[in-house]
């Protein structure tokens, strides 16, 4: 039977996750990782998913893949946890550099890592663009976020039948089927999105 060797592979994936783990907690700097750590969590996930179990083995299969889902979570969020305590955001930074000073070692940091910390140093420099702009009396900046806001869309695939209506640019949407896809305003999406008629779709 092959479900105790695939077990194994499991098993040795959970001790070296939390191997990984251990040592971020125990480590304060940021620790070095294998590059495609993350994606060889997502392939080991896959095949125990794919893995098909009755009775006990279910029940080991299903533990095995719940903690090695817990780990990753805990391995991901310590490292980002270090990595914003390095940036050590504060009001009156200047922001008007290109980019937020990090101390974190970028060669230590998996390109998943850095594909959510560009997000937060873009939130970052936002943040100090808008204080700026508010705090130094500059109205006209202002008025561009508050439009490129506006003018903002994104995309989105409807859950369920939507009829017309108008967006908050005052064009004309729909009427949508289940499963359409379709650009809207960002205030339109997000509403829709929140009372459960459609999703975003992300395009990374």
């Amino acid at each position: 039977m092959n479900s105790a060797n695939n077990n194994q592979d499991g098993l040795k994936t959970i001790k070296d996750v939390y191997n990984l783990l251990l040592k971020e907690i125990q480590v304060p700097t940021l620790q070095s990782i294998p590059l495609d750590t993350y994606q060889e969590i997502a392939v080991t996930l896959s095949k125990l998913k794919a893995q098909i179990y009755e009775g006990l083995e279910a029940e080991v299969r299903d533990r095995i893949t719940e903690l090695v889902s817990q780990t990753a979570m805990l391995l991901l969020e310590r490292r980002l946890q270090k990595i914003m305590e390095q940036q050590q955001w504060k009001p009156f930074r200047q922001f008007s550099s290109s980019q937020v000073s990090l101390d974190a070692d970028y060669s230590r940091l998996t390109d998943e890592e850095k594909y959510i910390l560009d997000a937060e140093q873009d939130s970052t420099k936002r943040k100090g663009y808008v204080l700026m702009a508010a705090l130094g009396g500059r109205s006209k900046i202002l008025e561009s976020i508050s439009s490129k806001v506006r003018s903002k869309q994104i995309l989105v695939r409807f859950l369920e039948p939507t009829e017309q209506f108008i967006g908050i640019d005052m064009n004309k949407y729909g009427p949508f089927h289940k499963e359409d896809v379709a650009k809207l305003p960002l205030e339109n999406a997000r509403s829709l999105i929140g009372s459960g008629e459609a999703v975003e779709i992300n395009l990374i």
